[in-house]
């Protein structure tokens, strides 16, 4: 990759990385950044430091398998390439990857619950903006996004929303930033450790567009 300001900026974030609390999630949002960037060096920088902060394997393998979702399958690859290279790709986790007959209504069954968790008060709205536009989107929404890949066991929905959040800050996404900043309170993230994730990528958030650093002041996190 040539670097550019962005991964310099994203090398900072791991250089003042000491978190006193929250350390492991706080770890996971970071590594989930780093996806962003296609990186091999910093890709594996980011995997020691959540190995060294106590996130899992098999946490950091779900975090790779849902960036397809928000950062696209080359980006997801090659973070897959990664850590399957460092022996860090769990067995249990591609054992899980069978598709049964029933698993597409099991999918969305789940989907749908989780997406109303995440959307809380917000789901109608959402459903009905995203079905004037396109109705097969919102179905895959929660058949694939939310059933398939977000409710799989192996990661905590709190740590799933804020992995994407860091990872929409990464790309400056402020329409589904905030709905995912929102998304994380909603399934019970606290407060003070959605500021924290939000911080621990201050040197990136010091160059975003200012739509996404609108988004972060209006919220109260920047």
């Amino acid at each position: 990759m040539n670097r550019g300001p962005l991964c310099d900026n994203f090398i900072a974030c791991l250089e003042a990385f000491k978190p006193a609390r929250y350390a492991a999630t706080r770890s996971l949002a970071l590594y989930s950044a780093s996806i962003a960037l296609s990186d091999y060096e910093v890709l594996t920088q980011s995997q020691q430091i959540c190995i060294h902060y106590g996130a899992t394997s098999g946490q950091m393998y779900e975090t790779v398998l849902q960036s397809y979702l928000f950062l696209g399958f080359p980006r997801m690859l090659t973070a897959a390439e990664r850590l399957a290279q460092d022996g860090l790709a769990p067995v249990d986790g591609r054992m899980s990857a069978r598709v049964e007959d029933n698993s597409m209504g099991d999918w969305l069954g789940r989907g749908r619950a989780l997406c109303h968790r995440v959307y809380d008060s917000n789901y109608d709205a959402l459903k009905s903006r995203v079905e004037a536009m396109a109705p097969e989107i919102f179905l895959w929404m929660e058949l694939e996004g939310y059933g398939k890949v977000l409710s799989r066991p192996g990661l905590d929905i709190v740590d799933r929303e804020l992995a994407i959040v860091s990872c929409l800050i990464m790309e400056n996404r402020p329409a589904q930033l905030h709905s995912h900043l929102r998304g994380a309170i909603n399934v019970g993230a606290p407060h003070e450790l959605v500021r924290h994730v939000v911080s621990d990528l201050n040197p990136v958030i010091a160059d975003a567009d200012e739509s996404t650093v609108g988004i972060l002041r209006r919220l109260e996190l920047v």
